[in-house]
């Protein structure tokens, strides 16, 4: 009974919907054609239903697609589940479009049961003859989890805007960042065609969300050839992270603080005893760029950087030997 009402609704709803006053008689469609009929289930909810349509129609005619035809949705028992007009974005709506209907879960009919597409003209028209029209059974069914069903009707609407922008002549998509997208331009129009798309089919729109390889507040184990020496040299001799747990400090504040001590100890020792100090300072360089590689600190090793800089430019701009 339900359903019954419903579609009694929205006959007459249909009336209304695309009534237009036509002063003269209307030309048959040379094609009226309802080319491809893709349904997805799951795509904003559980056990709703998105059907994306694809269409052809040629007509002499001033009127808009929109005043002249509705395309109707209905179930196997012949009941209207919902309706749509064509959206006159490019030549009034006529030629390739596209059109889409959205069924929420409690309203949806059994999936891959018999569903049907029509698409009629405006029976208020003058038309020359009867109204015209044109059914459609044969659909596309795609059923799966949510991520994997707004992939997939991503996918389609990217695949027909590919198909608009041959047609009609202007760039549909575009790629940013690696990732094809609406245009501006094609984003206007399938906005008004596929309902709820950034719920639906969020990638056209550039809505991405990627998944790190592993956990943000980790790091993988080969990241940095720092961490693989560290780990490379574990539980050997030159492993001080038993000494650095002993201690109460961090292993990497140990090893630069004890990496650089060796370093100014090689410095000190090559002036005493050479008087190199020019030679000393250029041999230093070496030291404080290997750290970053022996589990050194990376902060650290720029701050000790810098201060040989400084220290070094005062040595050479003094001249000494």
């Amino acid at each position: 009974m339900k359903r019954l009402c419903l579609s009694i609704v929205l006959a007459l709803l249909v009336v209304l919907f695309i009534a237009v006053p036509v002063a003269a008689s209307v030309e048959q469609p040379t094609t009226l054609e309802i080319q491809e009929i893709s349904a997805y289930e799951n795509t904003r909810e559980d056990g709703d239903q998105l059907y994306i349509v694809q269409y052809y129609i040629a007509i002499n005619t001033t009127y808009n697609a929109n005043q002249l035809f509705i395309f109707r949705l209905f179930d196997e028992d012949d009941n209207e589940l919902t309706h749509t007009t064509p959206y006159p974005y490019v030549s009034q709506g006529y030629g390739m479009g596209v059109v889409a209907f959205y069924v929420d879960a409690d309203d949806a009919p059994d999936w891959a049961s018999g569903v049907y597409v029509k698409v009629q003209g405006n029976p208020l028209a003058d038309w020359d003859g009867d109204a015209p029209s044109t059914t459609m059974a044969i659909i596309d069914w795609n059923t799966g989890d949510q991520a994997d069903m707004q992939a997939a009707a991503s996918g389609k609407i990217l695949g027909l805007a590919s198909e608009l922008t041959i047609y009609w002549g202007t760039a549909m998509t575009t790629v940013t960042q690696g990732v094809t997208v609406l245009t501006d331009y094609g984003a206007n129009y399938f906005i008004q065609v596929i309902p709820y798309i950034s719920d639906v089919a969020p990638y056209v729109l550039g809505q991405y969300t990627f998944t790190p390889d592993y956990p943000i507040d980790a790091k993988p184990p080969t990241d940095d050839y720092a961490d693989s020496l560290i780990d490379s040299i574990s539980g050997t001799l030159f492993d001080i992270s038993p000494t650095a747990e002993s201690w109460g400090m961090d292993t990497g504040v140990l090893t630069a603080f004890l990496w650089y001590l060796a370093a100014v100890g090689f410095v000190i020792a090559l002036v005493m005893k050479k008087g190199l100090k020019k030679g000393a300072m250029l041999i230093v360089w070496p030291f404080v760029v290997a750290g970053s590689f022996f589990g050194v600190p990376l902060m650290v090793a720029i701050m000790a950087s810098f201060f040989w800089l400084v220290a070094g430019v005062w040595v050479f701009y003094k001249g000494a030997t």
